[in-house]
């Protein structure tokens, strides 16, 4: 049988194909190529095969076009260097300006309030240095002498948290700021007492307690005031550099609002009145001037296209995504300048000391056909007057369009931490009342955090009583009321002048309540000046104006960490409508 399927096979090859069609599945682990030499080099080489065509379209695209511009080789500075030494804040004295202190830090900084929450911090920390010993024998001396009100629930009306902690801590804690009073005014040793046999453990707990404070938060000090402006509701500072043969070169920053301080809030004072420093030991340092020689480097940024042609380039810019209309002349001017004329950019080295004013005295630079080349600034010449534009450059105060080409390179803080508001108020216009108020939308609570100031507000005040067994349809109303976070600034004139108004901080009465008082502001922004208060017409707009109290924490580059309380401010919500009306007819409430 099988010589016989052998021979048909033979015969017709093609029967078994017919006859069992099976389907193939072919696999491949990898796909290898087969080249036909081991030497790559004439592929690397990248040939043109039509010279003549790339000569043309070069040709069309304007490429050919000669601009006489080498690569510059080498380039020649000379400066001139200002250094920043005394500082001025606020109405203060000028003090030597301490570099191992973000400025920032050093404006913002005020008082930290001692609220119930820190009294408890501040006692705690006290006894975890005690022994357990000492704090067994002591403990009940400090909450003798300094105990806290045990009836005063008062004082956290509508505050929920701050009134749970200090029941829950009235009795079994003492108050720690009046500890660290005691210590300042050296009778804590005598009003505890310490025994005398104790005071030689005792002695160095107290002296590490009395910094407390000042090691967790930064404060004012006599030489470092408060700064913020309550009339004008921004930090002035001021800062000076010496600037040879006993003059000096003033920078101002008038209207710093918090936040971010950097080179374009200061401006050069045309006339500076001089900042003298009496301290005998500062030396003034003298102005500098450096000549120094650099080697161009090309500039690089993301997405630029790249000059060599085997290169990949960078895909993490998507110019082709740009989305300019037809106002964002800016826009499209950048990414020009990127992409056409992207391998045109150098860039010169240079390292700048922080807290320095530099100007460029001369930039000569050098290309490859040995051509030495003055670069002179962009406004140069009186053929620019009419076109005079800058960029970094500080404007002189008061000149519109005058400015001074020195570039200031302050040490400021890079980013901070902040917390959430502590206090915030919220200045709107009522232009149906002709007033200002001051709403607080968040006070301090007990606990050192911020609450809403609106849930906060009293709302025990006594309502309009309603007319029994009257035939009266209407009735006369002397006036109605706003709610108690609501806190009224007046227009007045300004002391001294006939024409510029201020307003002048007012207080709304507290309706029915014998014997008449005055509603009080909660919070430490609208408690804080002295009476009478003023803030200037011009600081409140329109559309209003927000100021924010927050914590603030950084780390500066010596590795120190700063926490301070600072303000912010920034621009409002609107006008607001306070509904408060005068001499009303209005119809009768009947029971």
């Amino acid at each position: 049988m099988a010589k016989q399927l052998t021979a048909v096979m033979q015969e017709t090859p093609e029967l078994l194909v017919e006859l069992y069609r099976e389907p193939a599945v072919t696999a491949y682990n990898r796909l290898e190529s087969r080249p036909r030499t081991h030497d790559f080099t004439r592929s690397l080489r990248a040939e043109v095969r039509d010279a003549m065509w790339l000569l043309t379209r070069q040709w069309q695209l304007g490429e050919l076009t000669a601009e006489d511009a080498g690569s510059p080789i080498d380039a020649r500075l000379v400066t001139r260097k200002l250094t920043v030494d005394r500082v001025k804040l606020g109405d203060g004295s000028p003090v030597p300006y301490d570099d191992t202190v973000p400025l920032e830090a050093s404006i913002e900084r005020e008082k930290v309030p001692f609220t119930h929450a820190l009294c408890v911090q501040a006692a705690q920390f006290f006894l975890r240095m005690h022994s357990p010993t000492m704090r067994a024998k002591y403990l009940p001396r400090y909450l003798q002498k300094y105990a806290f009100g045990q009836n005063d629930e008062g004082k956290f009306r509508g505050q929920v948290d701050g009134l749970n902690l200090y029941l829950a801590t009235r009795r079994t804690c003492f108050d720690g700021e009046q500890a660290l009073r005691a210590i300042a005014a050296g009778t804590f040793i005598g009003n505890v007492p310490i025994d005398g046999g104790d005071l030689p453990v005792m002695q160095p707990i107290i002296d590490s307690f009395a910094g407390w404070l000042e090691r967790l938060y930064l404060q004012p000090t006599a030489a470092a005031p408060a700064v913020w402006d309550n009339s004008r509701l921004c930090y002035p500072v001021q800062a000076s550099a010496p600037a040879g043969s006993g003059s000096q070169m003033t920078l101002s920053a008038p209207r710093y609002e918090g936040g971010k301080l950097d080179w374009y809030s200061f401006e050069v004072e045309p006339r500076p009145a001089p900042l003298p420093i009496t301290d005998p030991a500062h030396v003034a340092p003298e102005p500098a001037e450096e000549a120094m020689s650099f080697l161009p480097v090309t500039a690089n940024f993301k997405g630029m296209p790249n000059a060599r042609f085997w290169e990949m380039e960078e895909r993490q810019v998507n110019f082709g995504a740009l989305e300019a209309q037809t106002t964002d002349q800016l826009l499209l001017v950048f990414a020009e300048l990127g992409l056409v004329y992207g391998n045109d950019w150098f860039v010169v080295p240079y390292k700048l000391p922080v807290n320095t004013l530099c100007e460029v005295l001369s930039l000569v630079v050098t290309d490859v056909f040995g051509e030495r080349l003055q670069i002179r600034a962009a406004d140069e010449g009186t053929d620019n007057n009419w076109q005079r534009w800058s960029l970094f450059n500080l404007s002189n105060r008061g000149g519109l369009g005058s400015y001074n080409r020195k570039f200031f390179l302050p040490s400021t803080l890079g980013a901070t931490l902040e917390s959430d508001a502590l206090e915030r108020i919220q200045f709107a216009r009522d232009e149906m009342a002709n007033m200002v108020w001051a709403v607080e939308e968040v006070i301090p609570d007990a606990t050192g955090r911020g609450i809403n100031g609106h849930d906060a507000a009293d709302k025990t005040g006594v309502l309009p009583e309603k007319i029994v067994d009257s035939p009266a349809a209407i009735r006369y109303l002397l006036g109605t009321t706003v709610p108690k976070n609501w806190i009224p600034f007046l227009p007045v004139q300004r002391p001294g002048s006939s024409q510029d108004i201020v307003f002048q901080r007012a207080a709304m009465p507290k309706m029915g309540v014998p014997p008449r008082d005055v509603i009080k502001a909660k919070g430490v922004l609208l408690n804080e000046p002295t009476l009478p208060w003023f803030v200037n017409e011009e600081e409140i707009p329109y559309a209003g104006t927000i100021v924010t109290r927050s914590f603030q924490r950084a780390r500066w580059y010596d590795g120190r960490t700063y926490v301070w309380i600072g303000r912010r401010r920034e621009t409002g919500r609107g006008v607001g409508n306070s509904n408060l009306r005068f001499d009303q007819i209005e119809p009768t409430q009947q029971e």
